[in-house]
């Protein structure tokens, strides 16, 4: 045999195990893409915990006085009481609050959230911060915990995780640019949930706008999948554009 046919041989073996590899991880990330489909029943009991995060927040909004520490504590303890006893109403099914996940990791280490409860085959991770600014890097090891299980997923029988990041000061353009790019929603008292302008909107074409970015939003795998092709700055720009016009309309009047 030839030292060309030699070359040639080894060339195609390689293709066919990056074709292995290539096909493994196809699978791998159509099987997360399918487990985190919300049912339209599932996205309304979701959007019902977001619309009552949002309300709180603005009511607890941080005013930059007292111990962070000693109200950070105590928001933590209130709002995880309050998520429990909110997916509880909605037939979800809630986790006790800090709860650790008992669940497979890439790193072996498992991690605990504020709150957290399940609907359906997907977990709903929640982490809640009262500070005095609103640093992205809450947002980026919040979602690093949630990858760390999700990358040990190995088939559609473990459930999916989803984020929810809720702090009482505006979040940063990077930490909302990060947060759309892995499916995560965010709740501060500056941003109203896209639930929320939908419900208390009369403007039909307002409306039918919104609904239409819920869609794209919750379509975001949290492995950062997009079947929309929407880049984050596209998503966060239309969210900002919608809700300046909700605002103008609706929301001074609340």
């Amino acid at each position: 045999m030839t030292l060309l046919q030699l070359l040639s041989q080894g060339i195609m073996a390689l293709f066919k195990e990056l074709n292995v590899v290539s096909t493994f991880g196809f699978l791998k990330y159509s099987i997360l893409e399918h487990s985190c489909k919300m049912s339209a029943g599932e996205a309304n009991q979701i959007g019902e915990i977001l619309k009552a995060l949002y309300l709180s927040s603005v009511r607890k909004r941080h005013t930059g006085e007292g111990s962070r520490s000693a109200e950070g504590h105590k928001f933590e303890d209130e709002t995880s009481q309050q998520i429990y006893n909110l997916a509880q109403k909605q037939g979800l099914e809630p986790n006790p609050p800090r709860m650790t996940l008992q669940l497979p990791t890439i790193s072996g280490n498992l991690h605990q959230f504020d709150a957290s409860f399940r609907s359906g085959n997907c977990i709903f991770v929640i982490e809640c911060k009262n500070t005095r600014t609103a640093a992205k890097d809450y947002v980026y090891y919040f979602n690093a915990k949630i990858l760390d299980y999700l990358l040990a997923k190995s088939d559609g029988k473990e459930p999916m995780l989803r984020g929810i990041f809720l702090c009482l000061v505006p979040l940063i353009k990077s930490a909302w640019l990060y947060s759309l790019a892995y499916g995560m929603r965010v709740v501060d008292p500056a941003s109203p949930p896209i639930e929320y302008m939908i419900e208390e909107t009369d403007d039909e074409t307002l409306k039918t706008a919104l609904t239409s970015l819920l869609i794209r939003v919750n379509g975001v795998t949290p492995t950062g999948r997009n079947p929309d092709h929407c880049s984050p700055s596209q998503l966060l720009s239309e969210y900002r554009f919608l809700s300046a016009r909700w605002t103008e309309s609706y929301g001074s009047k609340k």
